[in-house]
């Protein structure tokens, strides 16, 4: 088990401010059974409005509702590490939406952890297209917690894997495994063209 540690940046605090702070942990207890733990970010338009009624920064805002995209972050347990292997578990679930297959395929099972992985393969055989960079999360149900892990792949298919905790039972019959992808819009933002021409460097 991995705890990360937190150090305190001055030891004042307003102690008029504690009722009010407590309703936010309250308010973030709400939000987080609501939307059993995948809450997603409010558009930017509804943030600028907030933010011009409130007289708030809106950098720090939208930082705010950034950090609470997955409610898992808030759940009281520290962030378990799988430990004791026990053995494969094949599942072989899949669903074909545009094209393009989404598979849980197998989970390593750990006596604290599971680990599911999730492959997303491009059925298409045309060569100048990929799939577009994107961030997943994995929901399963308010009773697990989703913690993505590791990622890669190509152009036409990408393997994640993500810790659940606490362990997943052998048997998943009934079992829904809800993916989420959030496009990285900034990613291709950043690509520029280099020069087809050569550069001279004196």
């Amino acid at each position: 088990m991995r705890e990360k540690f937190f150090h305190r940046p001055t030891d004042y605090y307003c102690e008029s401010l504690a009722p009010i702070d407590e309703q936010i942990c309250e308010l973030l207890s709400k939000r987080k059974m609501l939307s059993e733990n995948n809450p997603g970010i409010p558009s930017l338009e509804l943030i600028t409005a907030w933010c011009e009624q409130y007289k708030l920064n809106e950098d720090k805002i939208r930082s705010i509702f950034a950090s609470m995209c997955n409610d898992s972050n808030f759940l009281p347990q520290a962030q378990i590490e799988p430990a004791e292997f026990l053995g494969f578990v094949p599942i072989m679930k899949s669903v074909e939406l545009d094209n393009i297959f989404y598979a849980v395929t197998y989970m390593r099972q750990y006596k604290n952890a599971s680990v599911v992985s999730i492959e997303v393969e491009l059925n298409s055989t045309e060569e100048n297209i990929r799939l577009e960079h994107a961030g997943f999360k994995l929901y399963i149900s308010p009773n697990y917690q989703c913690r993505s892990t590791r990622g890669g792949g190509g152009d036409k298919g990408v393997q994640h894997s993500f810790v659940v905790t606490p362990s997943l039972p052998d048997d998943l019959t009934g079992v829904e495994f809800r993916l989420t992808m959030r496009p990285y819009s900034d990613y291709e933002k950043r690509k520029i063209a280099l020069a087809k021409s050569p550069i001279t460097i004196k």
